[in-house]
């Protein structure tokens, strides 16, 4: 048996059971683990099950939006105060996020429990039981303990979307799907790869202050978050990452140009805005070359640019990005399939179907690229969308949030999972202390 002291994680009126959570500390004299003062006995299975059903009544929480200008004002100048803020807080929204996650594929209907979707529900699982067995983060100590934790969830949760394409794709091609579950599994899919993204952006931007607090602050970034975020330089940088994949797997690219608003900047997120860009650039510079063959014996022939156009109308207006190619664009009858995870015209002979690659850290040819951009872009309240003219080429329009973006939290009411919870309640304020 090992003793571990009474608690209550949450609010009498969220959670009236009385939990157990372990704070006990191994003592090598006694050869076990510490006794402490207002302790109860339990086994470690029984310690499990409490946590588990802990888990339940997390999941009936609401999860707290956060925003760029709140990370922006939190995260300037930071201290050791601040940085303690911030990991009470995610030490408190993690477990709820992570609780949500596993439940809502537990309580899925039967038909999509395969076992990719399996092994995601039990990684966030295993992140939750993780979080709620750490110390608070009280102290200096116990919040660099934190963020061990929190990179091993980091580097454990990077396998999600290769399990979430591999469980979408044997449902499709093994079991076939009605139209009503395909829109289920649409929908789910959105929702849990929107969560992710959120996740993700709470431990980078955690971990980032870290390292801001402990090896001094990056000039131009609050966390990971870039003060002065060009689209131009990122778009630009995605442009070169994804002509040189194009020059290794067709042996040639389109060139590219960039034009516009070149000196717009704003507070974002980098990262995001690059996996965007590398995402509808691969499909035009791909589409580029293909439907460039069939004028090749035209004289003066040439492979036509793809063009990256930045606006921006105001310093309080969104930014708006438009990828323009001369690829051929979309039939018609594919163009309702275009947001749909799985649906691809990539061809990879020599894969098995249910193989996943990721090329230059970004999966490609799995159906996933251009739902997930569209997710990014509406993350912080933007939004992608597709306009595409037969036979002459697509144009892609991204727009993002200059000021006031805020992370969109889905409406979990309308799932199963809130449908058998419907209390739900609201946390206070981000990085408010108790």
């Amino acid at each position: 048996a090992i003793c571990f002291p009474a608690a209550i994680p949450l609010d009498e009126e969220v959670l009236p059971t009385l939990l157990i959570r372990a704070k006990a500390g191994f003592s090598a004299r006694e050869g076990g683990y510490g006794v402490h003062d207002q302790s109860v006995t339990i086994s470690k299975q029984r310690y499990q099950e409490l946590l588990v059903a802990e888990a339940t009544q997390m999941a009936q929480v609401r999860q707290t939006s956060v925003s760029i200008e709140l990370m922006r004002k939190f995260g300037t100048n930071p201290t050791l105060d601040t940085l303690l803020k911030s990991a009470r807080f995610l030490y408190k929204e993690l477990p709820v996020r992570y609780a949500i996650r596993a439940k809502e594929f537990e309580l899925a209907p039967s038909w999509i429990k395969t076992q990719p979707f399996k092994q995601i529900s039990d990684m966030y699982m295993q992140c939750f039981l993780d979080l709620r067995s750490a110390q608070e983060p009280n102290s200096a100590r116990a919040e660099e303990k934190l963020c061990e934790v929190l990179s091993s969830h980091k580097e454990r949760l990077a396998l999600v979307i290769s399990l979430l394409a591999e469980g979408a794709t044997e449902l499709k091609s093994k079991r076939g799907l009605t139209p009503g579950e395909e829109e289920y599994l649409q929908d789910i899919l959105d929702r849990f790869l929107t969560a992710r993204i959120g996740t993700s952006v709470l431990t980078s931007q955690h971990l980032a202050l870290h390292e801001d607090v402990v090896d001094g602050r990056r000039n131009g970034y609050v966390g990971a978050l870039q003060l002065d975020c060009s689209p131009d330089r990122v778009f630009r940088d995605a442009a070169e990452s994804v002509r040189l994949m194009c020059q290794r797997e067709l042996g040639q690219a389109p060139g590219f140009v960039v034009k516009g608003h070149l000196d717009v900047k704003f507070p974002y997120f980098p990262a995001h805005i690059h996996y965007i860009g590398c995402e509808l650039l691969k499909n035009s510079f791909r589409a580029t070359i293909e439907h460039s063959v069939q004028f090749r014996g035209e004289p003066n022939f040439s492979i036509p640019n793809v063009e990256i156009v930045i606006g921006a109308s105001s310093e309080d207006e969104d930014v708006c990005i438009m990828i323009r190619d001369r690829g051929g664009g979309i039939p018609s009858s594919a163009q309702k399939d275009v947001w749909r995870y799985t649906h691809t015209t990539w061809d990879s002979p020599g894969e098995e179907e249910t193989h996943y690659t990721r090329r230059d850290g970004i999966l490609a040819g799995k159906g996933f690229g251009l739902p997930l951009s569209r997710l990014y872009a509406r993350f912080f309240g933007g939004d992608l969308e597709l306009c595409s003219l037969a036979g002459i080429g697509t144009a892609a329009y991204v727009r993002l949030k200059r000021l006031g973006g805020v992370e969109q939290v889905g409406n979990y009411h309308q799932d199963r999972l809130h449908a058998a919870f419907p209390q739900t309640f609201t946390p206070r304020y981000p990085f408010e202390r108790d």
